[in-house]
């Protein structure tokens, strides 16, 4: 039988829509999209690994006391900065050049000397030798007298010392005629005998000391500043002249031994004691560099709002400025960092905070910038001198002639 077509119903067509490409749906904007940030990110993440792959480039050196510049945590993140870390051996600073000159410091990149005269052992025997050598100056710290307010007024009352600006009660700073303060000590004058007795201290009782006037040194074979303060007592007692023959330098010697009897201590050591209350009676001058104090003043500052009156310096009246040099024993990390310490702002900023006189194209002392900075940090500065004579060391075979006589030096 066939169907009636009038009964046939056509089935539906059914029309299935074609998706639109992948990258033109939402669906596919969404996943670009988070695919270039994960695509940026990844690339962010590999040149930030990139960037922490730098090798960090060790530099040793050999040098005296400025090794507390390097071992200052702040110093040591700066340097990180530009992927340097710094290792230093201590040594005095005639140890520094003795070991450059023997050639026992092939593991070195620098020598760091805290003092001219064994820089100038160290640039005259390399320069003889043909070895390599590269010098920069950095900054500058004067030899001072470190004391306590009582010690430097009873000075001031045997007319040995003028007090800079602030009064008995605050002044921190004083000038020193070293011709008088010598002469105390040669003809064996003692605190008590001059007067200590007369200064009340800080607890309202008198004080008492049978100790022999003089300034207490560190050893002056293995100590720059003891060495210096030796060539400036040297040039004090020949009328502020540089002795100029070894007869002249026996002569010396003989006289001024007795004044030097810390033979052996090290500066660091001499330091430290000086800060504790025992220092009044152990040492109540000490030979230091300034920028020791400068720093120590800025702490106490930090931590207490104010300077510690009770600790003074006195400045000799013939100064004598102590010029460190980086001496560059190596090309390359040697030269990198003496570079990086001369032209690095917030470094050069750190040795104004650690006490130092930082040398710049308008100030070969470098005075102004860390007068300004003391200011700011509410430390009084000394006053301007101009009433000071420049000293001058003997020449260098007769400096160490003039140490080993005294010291008794090996």
């Amino acid at each position: 039988m066939t169907a009636d077509p009038s009964h046939l119903v056509e089935e539906p067509s059914l029309t299935i829509p074609r998706p639109p490409p992948f990258w033109r749906s939402p669906i596919g904007w969404s996943f670009a999209a988070a695919a270039c940030v994960a695509v940026l990110g990844a690339v962010t993440l590999l040149v930030g690994a990139w960037a922490q792959a730098d090798p960090v480039v060790t530099i040793r050196g050999i040098m005296a006391s400025k090794q507390d510049f390097f071992n200052d945590e702040e110093v040591q993140r700066l340097l990180l900065k530009h992927n340097v870390r710094v290792e230093v051996t201590a040594r005095g600073s005639g140890e520094v050049a003795y070991e450059v000159l023997n050639q026992k410091t092939q593991d070195y990149d620098f020598a760091f000397p805290s003092g001219q005269p064994a820089a100038d052992l160290i640039k005259n025997e390399r320069r003889e030798r043909g070895l390599y050598f590269r010098t920069t100056r950095l900054f500058s710290s004067p030899i001072v007298l470190a004391s306590y307010r009582e010690y430097a007024e009873t000075l001031v009352g045997n007319d040995v010392a003028d007090r800079h600006s602030g009064g008995p009660s605050r002044a921190l700073y004083y000038t020193l005629d070293t011709a008088k303060f010598i002469d105390l000590g040669k003809r064996g004058m003692t605190w008590n005998k001059i007067g200590i007795g007369r200064t009340i201290d800080s607890n309202g009782l008198s004080i008492t000391n049978g100790n022999r006037v003089l300034a207490r040194t560190p050893g002056v074979c293995r100590s720059n500043s003891g060495a210096t303060y030796l060539g400036l007592v040297a040039f004090v007692t020949r009328d502020d002249q540089p002795a100029q023959t070894k007869a002249e330098v026996d002569l010396i010697a003989k006289e001024v031994q007795p004044l030097f009897t810390a033979t052996g201590m090290p500066e660091a050591e001499l330091w430290q004691i000086y800060l504790t209350p025992e220092g009044k009676s152990q040492g109540p001058i000490v030979v230091v560099y300034e920028h020791q104090f400068f720093a120590y003043q800025q702490d106490h500052v930090r931590r207490t709002g104010r300077p510690d009156t009770e600790r003074v310096l006195l400045y000799p009246k013939q100064e004598f400025q102590t010029d460190p040099e980086y001496i560059a024993l190596k090309p390359g990390p040697g030269d990198r960092l003496g570079q990086l310490l001369r032209d690095d702002r917030a470094l050069r900023e750190r040795m104004m905070e650690l006490g130092f006189r930082v040398i710049d194209n308008t100030d070969t002392t470098g005075t102004k910038g860390l007068f300004r900075l003391l200011d700011g940090r509410g430390v009084p500065k000394p006053d301007e001198r101009t009433d000071f004579t420049r000293a001058e060391l003997p020449e260098l075979d007769l400096l160490q002639k003039l140490v080993n006589t005294v010291g008794g030096c090996r």
